[in-house]
């Protein structure tokens, strides 16, 4: 039972690794979204951000199914005997320890950007709220004209007779 405990135990530290990873690309995918909005918004550019960051959460999502599932399998072990197994244990909870420092940088990084995206659908209403204004008042002069009947020129005699 050892050697197989010892073997989860680096998939368990390598699911942690790869974790990580993760969680440090999806801080780096926040600051480009963060460019993106201050940059004024690119639509496209904001999607395609938006959608990596999904793939990168539903993989977050199957490692941690994963952890839990070889977690599972050597709870007994490493509970009865940490000693056994103390270099492997150390070494989790320094990587869980780093884990949970990279969630609470992403936490404030996505408030930042919420932040900022909704500062920008504000400029953007206004600015269309502006345009829309522009446009009706266009229209109305444009009514006004097409409504205003122009009387030809008229002959007026002034002589008398």
């Amino acid at each position: 039972m050892m050697d197989e405990t010892t073997r989860y135990m680096k998939i368990l530290s390598d699911s942690l690794d790869k974790k990580i990873e993760i969680l440090k690309l999806l801080l780096q995918m926040n600051e480009q979204q963060l460019q993106i909005v201050e940059n004024g918004m690119n639509q496209d550019e904001f999607d395609g951000i938006l959608s990596e960051k999904q793939e990168q959460i539903d993989l977050i999502e199957k490692l941690d199914t994963g952890f839990d599932t070889i977690y599972a399998k050597v709870k007994r072990e490493i509970t009865l005997n940490p000693s056994g197994h103390k270099e492997e244990i150390v070494l989790m909870q320094e990587q869980i320890s780093l884990l949970t420092d990279l969630s609470v940088k992403l936490k404030a990084s996505e408030a930042r950007n919420k932040r900022a995206i909704e500062q920008q659908l504000i400029v953007m209403r206004r600015n269309n709220q502006t345009v829309r204004k522009s446009i009706d008042a266009a229209n109305v002069y444009y009514r006004n004209m097409t409504n205003t009947q122009v009387v030809d020129a008229q002959i007026v005699d002034y002589s008398t007779k």
